[in-house]
């Protein structure tokens, strides 16, 4: 039990610097890195949502009779998937931009 309370201060202490270090660090895009980390994990959940879209209206059938219903999708197949690519692009990018600021950044204390 002393132990798990000696790691428990432990972590809520690096977890408090990293936040520190995160919101006192600007990208170059003049982002603070804490706000980067949330635009990064939106534009991947707005990226899986569109490329779903896609991917579920694009759903071919076979139909053997011509009583059988017919699907049609009622959104731009094509616009979505170029959506949901620029959406992984910018991902990407500001990924990499992260990426390089955790490289060059020191943990504050």
């Amino acid at each position: 039990m002393a132990e798990l309370e000696r790691i428990s201060i432990e972590l809520t202490r690096l977890i408090q610097r990293i936040n520190r270090t995160n919101s006192a660090t600007v990208l170059e895009s003049g982002l603070s890195l804490s706000d980067g980390l949330a635009e990064r994990d939106i534009l991947s959940e707005r990226h899986t949502i569109y490329r779903e879209l896609a991917q579920a209206a694009s759903i071919t059938q076979q139909r053997f009779m011509r009583t059988e219903v017919r699907f049609i999708a009622t959104v731009n197949i094509a616009e979505l998937q170029q959506l949901a690519d620029d959406l992984a692009r910018q991902r990407r990018e500001l990924d990499t931009k992260i990426q390089a600021a955790n490289w060059t950044t020191d943990l504050l204390e």
